[in-house]
């Protein structure tokens, strides 16, 4: 049985304090992101101002790496206004900054260049008023995750706020839900490396960018860029409702109809017995894998995004028209009929720029949807889909024994740099294991980084790790890669994809020596056999719109790993390893147990 919660009051200034001692915590199992428009924004800090009373905030104590914390089960895009308005992210309805002199901690934020004022500055007096709101807060001591997932679902599946599909997905930690939460953050962007993130991370993957730090440009995101949906659908999440009406097309056969009812089955909404779709979609991920899944859908994803980089026309414009608002279903066509083309039947493109103009008007040609909102019968889209592969078709060809299915890891690649924000210690990036000035193997940087690799897996149990090869952190570093083998590199978000090619191309007779060579170090190491086995195996070379990207992974499924016969883990500013001393070690041996 629940526990009661304990019901008090805080004070936005107190609160606030919390906020910067990364109190609170967010679990991206179940929350939503971070969506709420300035209006909202200003319209809530309104309230605080005026004294007009807001909904309860509720918590739930939690202890995450040795720290206590408090778990936000409901208000975090409330809490999110306050904390942002105060750190003067946006101003106030009537165009007003809070003045940061209202309180010590942030005038000492401000003394210390922590926080930058923004004018107009608020009244002062409004401002103590804002910061000396008793904010409603509930504390629920409870630390099975079970029971928090069902408070959570329960707060929300009522929610007067909340779309459809967000409703669907609260408090739901299923393999199919987890599998459309995962695919929907990648390609939206807002990926983090663990699901638990401190609020203060939340900023940098909102989906907005109405402040001035931070956050993911919804007219960038692909749905959005593309014209398949609305920047008002992608915040009220239509972009999972497509995914897994998508994913219940691969899964499931006959491929099922689109409409409410049967996503809600895909949720477990209805009675779970051997017969409903719920139960079949668990069942056949269970047998091939959420990964294998994940892998297929993005290399259609990947290859869709690669017939139609750099062309003139959005996909929606050369499917249906420019004047075309927005297209969901005719993606959806698009997406299925490469999936039969690419996975069921084995082929791949063999014209990419044939495939394009072979889409061109093809919605009035051959992809006739007929109207009708959210509802699509089920032989409509069986027709449809084997009508749109039979007019692709000539643009592909079969695979032969020596030529694989080979994914392009495209997605993967952007995925792992912005994963690294939320959780810059477990990555790590290289332009390459050569000096630049004397062309000579570097292998001392080499040994770094398989030690560093061993202290990106000493974080914790399950635990992960990434070190790439042919990725620069900043311009300089770029630069001088260019400079050395006159290629230019690939801006992806605040990083730049050098490649490894120059260094392939100078000292190796092939890609295959370079990864031999890689291999070969690895062996050497002074590392247990069983994380040595692991790496190896995961080494993986992703080619990035023709830059060679070299990714090796580490992941702490055997205990800690230890280097030389030494403990490391990351920590610190610069993100170094460093041994872990004497007086550490029980703490440490702690994480893993």
């Amino acid at each position: 049985m629940a526990k009661q919660p304990i019901i008090n009051g805080k004070v936005v200034e107190r609160s606030y304090e919390d906020y910067r001692n990364n109190q609170y915590l967010v679990n991206r199992r179940y929350q939503r992101k971070l969506v709420w428009e300035l209006e909202e924004k200003q319209a809530f800090i309104d309230s605080l101002a005026n004294g007009y009373p807001v909904p309860l905030f509720l918590f739930a104590k939690c202890i995450y790496k040795g720290v206590d914390r408090s778990k936000i089960i409901d208000g975090m895009q409330r809490l999110n206004a306050i904390f942002s308005f105060i750190e003067n992210d946006y101003p106030s309805s009537s165009g007003e900054y809070f003045d940061l002199s209202t309180t010590a901690l942030t005038k000492d934020l401000l003394d210390r260049n922590k926080l930058c004022q923004r004018e107009p500055v608020m009244d002062r007096e409004i401002c103590v008023k804002i910061v000396s709101y008793e904010l409603p807060y509930s504390m629920y001591d409870e630390h099975n995750p079970d029971i928090i997932d069902e408070v959570f679902r329960r707060i929300n599946s009522n929610g007067k706020y909340l779309s459809r599909q967000e409703i669907r997905q609260a408090g739901v930690v299923t393999d199919f839900s987890q599998l459309v939460r995962n695919i929907a953050t990648r390609i939206r962007g807002d990926v983090s490396h663990d699901d638990f993130l401190l609020l203060s991370q939340m900023q940098d993957i909102s989906i907005t960018k109405d402040t001035f730090h931070g956050g993911i440009d919804p007219d960038g995101v692909f749905w959005v860029k593309e014209n398949i949906l609305s920047k008002e659908d992608l915040r009220q999440s239509m972009d999972e409702e497509q995914i897994a009406d998508i994913l219940g097309a691969m899964l499931l056969s006959p491929i099922p109809p689109s409409n409410v009812s049967v996503l809600d089955e895909y949720y477990g909404y209805k009675q779970a017995d051997a017969s409903t779709r719920y139960q079949k979609l668990e069942e056949t991920l269970a047998a091939i894998s959420a990964e294998k899944v994940s892998e297929q859908f993005f290399y259609v994803y990947d290859e869709i995004k690669r017939t139609f980089s750099n062309r003139p026309k959005t996909i929606v414009a050369q499917i249906v028209s420019p004047k075309t608002y927005r297209g969901p279903r005719y993606f959806q066509v698009l997406f299925l009929s490469l999936f039969e083309l690419l996975i069921r039947q084995e082929k791949r493109i063999a014209d990419y720029d044939a495939l394009y103009n072979a889409l061109d008007g093809i919605g009035g040609k051959t992809i006739n949807i007929s109207a009708g909102g959210g509802w699509w019968s089920q032989q409509e889209k069986v027709d449809l889909i084997a009508a749109t592969s039979a007019v692709l078709a000539p643009h592909f060809m079969d695979r032969g024994e020596s030529d694989p299915m080979l994914y392009s890891y495209a997605n993967e690649l952007e995925t792992i740099l912005k994963q690294s924000f939320t959780e810059n210690t477990q990555y790590d990036f290289k332009q390459g294991i050569h000096n630049l000035d004397t062309g000579k193997r570097n292998n001392s940087l080499l040994r770094k980084i398989f030690l560093t690799l061993t202290a990106m897996a000493n974080a914790g149990k399950n635990a992960t790790g990434y070190v790439l090869l042919g990725v620069a952190d900043n311009f300089d570093d770029a630069e001088a890669v260019r400079k050395a083998y006159g290629t230019d590199s690939i801006r992806v978000g605040e990083f730049f994809i050098t490649g490894i090619n120059g260094e392939v191309e100078k000292f190796y007779e092939s890609y295959d020596a370079y990864i031999l060579t890689i291999k070969s170090a690895l062996n050497a190491m002074p590392l247990q056999e069983h994380y040595r086995r692991q790496i190896g195996a995961k080494i993986r070379h992703v080619n990035y719109h023709g830059k060679s990207v070299i990714i090796l992974r580490i992941a702490c499924n055997s205990g800690p790993a230890f280097f030389n016969g030494v403990y490391y883990t990351r920590s610190g500013p610069s993100n170094e390893s460093r041994p872990v001393s004497a007086e550490e070690m029980p703490a440490f041996f702690a994480q893993f147990a």
